[in-house]
């Protein structure tokens, strides 16, 4: 029995010994239970607790068999740990294994064993159990945490370092064995040496920056680290300082290798210099605005053309640039337009009497999150009006020459019937003098008449039947001088000596023309063939005339860019050309000369593989 001290109600002492029913109770409530094992391996008693532990009475857990309650797995280790202790009077073991608990279960129990066999009021190995599932349980998942904690520290791309406050590495991720090809040990023997010198201060400013401010992340800069091969990586450092930390004790570095980013950054940086510096030299004026109108960018161009700031011209300012007038009607404009064609549309400046016409083309990009709104151009068209107008008054003239053309050509005829009527009279009478003088005068008016009709019509020149053939073999001959250096030209004639009539001079300027313009579309060294064949054209495949049958057809055939679908109409238009020194006048010209000898001008093309321009003219 045990024996307490109990304190009675007086305040006075008296001595007493507890029950063994008190013992036991406590026994069994307790958190861990107790066991004795004699020498030879035999459970001689368990105390009650053993219920709390694993579920099981003291008769249950005394009758079951051996090591039946131990995880299998565990038995040779618990049989050896306990072989040792019996072997050592007086030892001590502690060992922990998996027991079976009363439901079915295993749970992790931790057992203390002393070899208490020599003691006589014992006589065996007295062991005290207790349930440390949890416990095991919490420092696996730890364990596991840690483990995949490293492998994803290990396997990611970033470099991470633990260092002191002297800046020496005390640990670095394998990683920077694939960035820098170098070994975790060279790199924590002197990585500083690695450091572009260049970068030095930057790292050493932040590695200060971060020890100054514990917890908080300094950084990113771009460092530049020496690569085993010779190369240059950059990464961007990031430092926090986790000295306080009682895991991490130390600063930590955050490497990320940003080269290739930085080469993309550093062209596109590039490219956005040369896209600006072109469009401030765009001989156009040009704009950005928002869904509004109110213009957030200018070219130099724009402010020069309008002589003023910029910085006028932005927001709504523009508008007080031009006639109030066009401005409303710009407006309205802009208030119908939905985005999906180019808005074009002219304005009038307010510089009076000077005003100038400005084009407007506006056009939203086609993104899907278009940042910059609408893109405009201003571009001054003040002197092609003024062609425009010298065309419209040419054309008038034109009028008027026709016109000409016919009073002269009815006066001709007149003048040559009173010829006629004085040819007939008395060459002998008294008056043939004054009639001879009346002819001459009548002679002089008809000269008058016919030049008046040279100038109301164009010259066609004289057409004559010629063999093409050998004519456009000569020519082509001096062409070769002409497109030297920069293409090849072939001929091939397969006419044999066929003629058809046309102006010799005439088609030998269309022919050059047409080389000239074969020579401008190739790139150095392409190739311009001249072919003279023969074709026969069907009613659907007719001239412009109406003329079917057998022609002549003279094609010059080139490998150049091609002609863009947006200007094969109007290839034949006057005054059209892409030609930054061209007039629009050649092509336009060559083929109502073809037309006036019967025949005609056509072509075919395809963008990127070149273009074919063909001259029939009727077989004689």
């Amino acid at each position: 029995m045990t024996e307490v001290i109990a304190t009675g109600k007086s305040g006075g002492t008296s001595s007493s010994t507890v029950p063994a029913a008190l013992a036991a109770a406590t026994l069994a409530q307790a958190s861990e239970f107790h066991t004795l094992v004699d020498a030879d391996d035999n459970l001689i008693w368990v105390s009650e607790s053993v219920r709390v532990v694993l579920g099981y009475a003291t008769a249950e857990y005394m009758n079951a068999a051996g090591w039946s309650l131990v995880h299998p797995d565990d038995v040779e280790r618990c049989r050896q740990v306990g072989a040792e202790l019996r072997d050592e009077p007086g030892g001590r073991r502690r060992i922990q294994f998996r027991a079976r608990h009363a439901d079915g279960t295993w749970r992790w129990v931790e057992n203390n064993s002393t070899n208490l066999i020599a003691d006589p009021g014992v006589g065996g190995v007295l062991s005290t159990l207790r349930d440390v599932t949890s416990r095991v349980m919490a420092k696996r998942r730890l364990s596991q945490s840690e483990r995949r904690l490293r492998s994803i520290v290990s396997s990611a791309g970033d470099i991470i370092a633990i260092l002191d406050d002297r800046g020496s590495i005390d640990y670095i991720t394998p990683t920077v064995a694939t960035l820098l090809e170098r070994s975790t040990t060279v790199m924590q023997e002197n990585w500083i040496s690695f450091i572009h010198t260049d970068d030095l201060d930057t790292m050493r400013a932040l590695f200060v920056a971060a020890l100054d401010d514990p917890g908080i992340t300094k950084g990113p800069v771009d460092l530049r680290l020496l690569r085993a091969d010779g190369e240059w990586v950059i990464v961007e450092a990031l430092f926090t300082d986790f000295r306080s930390d009682p895991i991490v004790r130390g600063i930590v570095l955050n490497a990320r290798d940003v080269t290739a980013r930085r080469a993309v950054e550093a062209e596109k940086a590039a490219n956005q210099s040369i896209f600006n510096t072109l469009v401030e030299m765009a001989p156009i004026g040009i704009f950005l605005a928002d869904a509004e109108n109110r213009w957030s960018y200018v070219n130099a161009r724009i402010a020069k053309e309008l002589d003023v700031d910029p910085s006028e011209l932005l927001d709504t300012g523009w508008m007080d640039r031009f006639d109030a007038a066009d401005v409303v009607r710009v407006r309205s404009e802009l208030a119908m337009w939905d985005g999906s064609a180019p808005l074009v549309t002219e304005l009038r400046t307010r510089t009076s009497p000077d005003a100038r016409e400005l084009r407007l083309t506006m056009s939203q990009p086609g993104t899907a999150a278009n940042a910059y709104g609408i893109v405009g151009t201003l571009e001054d068209v003040t002197e092609r009006r003024a062609v425009d107008d010298m065309l419209v008054e040419g054309a008038a003239l034109g009028s008027v020459a026709g016109v000409v053309g016919s009073a002269a050509h009815d006066l001709h005829n007149l003048l040559s019937s009173i010829g006629m009527q004085l040819g007939l009279m008395d060459q002998e009478s008294e008056e043939a003098n004054r009639v001879r003088a009346a002819e001459e005068a009548v002679d002089r008016a008809c000269n008058i008449a016919e030049d008046l009709m040279a100038m109301s019509r164009p010259s066609r020149g004289r057409v004559q039947p010629l063999e093409i053939g050998p004519l456009v073999s000569d020519l082509t001959n001096m062409l070769r001088v002409l497109v030297d250096h920069q293409a090849d030209l072939s001929f091939e004639d397969r006419t044999d000596g066929l003629t058809a009539a046309a102006d010799r001079s005439g088609l030998e300027r269309i022919v050059t023309n047409l080389v000239v313009n074969a020579r401008d579309a190739v790139e150095p060294r392409g190739k311009i063939r001249i072919e003279v064949t023969t074709v026969l054209l069907a009613e659907d495949d007719a001239t412009e005339s109406g003329r079917t049958g057998d022609h002549i057809a003279i094609s010059v055939i080139d490998n150049g860019c091609g002609i863009p679908d947006t200007f094969r109409d109007r290839v034949f238009e006057p005054h059209f050309t892409t030609k930054e020194d061209g007039n629009g006048i050649g092509l336009a010209a060559s083929r109502r000369n073809v037309r006036s000898w019967g025949g005609d001008l056509r072509f075919a093309t395809e963008e990127g593989r070149g273009t074919t321009f063909t001259v029939l003219l009727p077989v004689m």
